[in-house]
C-alpha cells in the first residue's frame, strides 16, 4: 500500500458520514504524514484531558502540586457526565493521581475538575501548552463551565447555579425532543466548548509524550501508562488486534467522537492518531466506526511499512 493510498481510504471512510473532520497522523518511525484539515481548531471535548494531564505532572515537577495529597469526596466536587466519583458516597478519600487517573481511563468530569483546581485552573493549562509551541490548544474553562451552559440552553435558570447546585438539581425536565433540540442547538450555535485544539497540535503534544519532550523521563513515562489503561475502546482500537492503544475519547452524542493517541502494533513502530470530528447529523455508531476504521487502515499501513524496513535491514 502506498501513502497515497491510506489518504485516499482515509477520505472516503470519513465522506461516508455527514460530519467535520480534522485528522492527522504521524508514523514516528519514517515521519511520513496524512493530514485533512489538520490546522482547523476543533471542540477536543474530553480529549483537552491530555493537555491537563500533561500540565499536572509539570506543575508536580515544580514543586507546585503534590499527587499524593488525599482529598475527601463531597458533593461540591460532584459532576454530570461520564465518570466514576459522581456515584460514590460523599467522604470517600482518594489523591491526585487517583483523580488523574480516573479523569483519563473513565473521562471522569469530577476528577477533571479536581486537577484543574490543582494546576490552578484552564488558563494554566493553556499557558503550558502555549510555552510548548502548541498555540492551537486552550483549555475553555472547567467541566463544570460546559454543563451549566449546556443546561442554562435549556433552561436559562441555570446560569447562575453553583457546582453543588448544579449537581443536586441535574438537567433541566424537558421532553426527549425538546432536550435533543436543545444540545443540537447548543452544539451549533453556541460558543462554549470544553476545549480547543487543532489536530496537528494534538498529536505534536503525543510525539512530545511519547519522546518525553514535554515533561521528565519519569512524568512521559507515566502519562504513557495511564493513556495504555483506556477503558473506552469503542474507536481507535475497535479493529486493531495485536495492538496496544495509548489514548483518550471526546465526545458530545451524537455530534462529536474525537480519538486521539498512539497505536502500539507489536514489535512495530509506533504510529500517532488524532481524529476530531464535529457537526455530525446521523446515527452516532456509524460515526464511531467510522474512527475504527480508519484506524485500522492507519495500522494496517503502519504493518507494511514496519515490513518493509525489516526487509531492507536483512538485506
Amino acid at each position: 500500500m502506498m501513502l497515497a493510498d491510506l489518504q485516499y481510504n482515509i477520505e472516503r471512510i470519513a465522506k461516508g458520514v455527514n460530519a467535520s473532520w480534522a485528522i492527522y497522523v504521524k508514523y514516528l518511525a519514517t515521519g511520513e504524514e496524512i493530514v485533512l484539515n489538520a490546522d482547523v481548531q476543533m471542540d477536543t471535548m474530553s480529549v483537552i484531558k491530555i493537555p491537563l494531564l500533561v500540565t499536572l505532572f509539570r506543575e508536580w515537577e515544580a514543586g507546585n502540586v503534590n499527587l499524593a495529597k488525599r482529598l475527601a469526596l463531597m458533593t461540591h466536587h460532584k459532576r454530570l457526565g461520564t465518570g466514576v466519583l459522581q456515584v460514590l458516597d460523599n467522604g470517600l478519600e482518594f489523591n491526585l493521581h487517583d483523580a488523574a487517573v480516573l479523569m483519563i481511563i473513565q473521562s471522569d468530569n469530577s476528577a477533571t475538575d479536581i486537577i484543574f483546581d490543582a494546576v490552578g485552573g484552564p488558563g494554566v493549562v493553556t499557558e503550558a501548552m502555549h510555552k510548548l509551541g502548541l498555540d492551537s490548544i486552550e483549555a475553555s474553562g472547567w467541566a463544570f463551565d460546559w454543563f451549566r451552559a449546556l443546561s442554562a440552553t435549556m433552561d436559562p435558570s441555570y446560569a447562575d447555579f453553583s457546582p453543588q447546585d448544579l449537581f443536586i438539581k441535574g438537567y433541566p425536565t424537558l421532553t426527549p425532543r425538546e432536550g435533543a433540540e436543545a444540545r443540537e442547538r447548543f452544539h451549533f450555535e453556541g460558543n462554549q466548548s470544553f476545549g480547543l485544539s487543532s489536530a496537528r497540535d494534538m498529536g505534536r503534544l503525543l510525539e512530545m509524550i511519547w519522546h518525553s519532550e514535554c515533561a521528565s523521563e519519569e512524568s512521559c513515562a507515566e502519562i504513557r501508562r495511564i493513556l495504555r489503561l483506556q477503558q473506552f475502546k469503542t474507536r481507535i482500537p475497535k479493529y486493531l488486534f495485536g495492538a496496544t492503544t495509548a489514548h483518550k475519547t471526546g465526545d458530545f452524542e451524537p455530534f462529536i467522537a474525537n480519538d486521539v493517541g498512539v497505536i502500539e502494533p507489536f514489535g512495530k513502530s509506533p504510529v500517532v492518531v488524532c481524529l476530531f470530528s464535529a457537526h455530525h447529523r446521523g446515527i452516532w455508531a456509524n460515526l464511531e466506526d467510522a474512527i475504527a476504521r480508519i484506524s485500522e487502515k492507519v495500522w494496517e499501513y503502519g504493518l507494511s511499512i514496519d515490513g518493509v524496513q525489516s526487509a531492507r535491514a536483512e538485506k
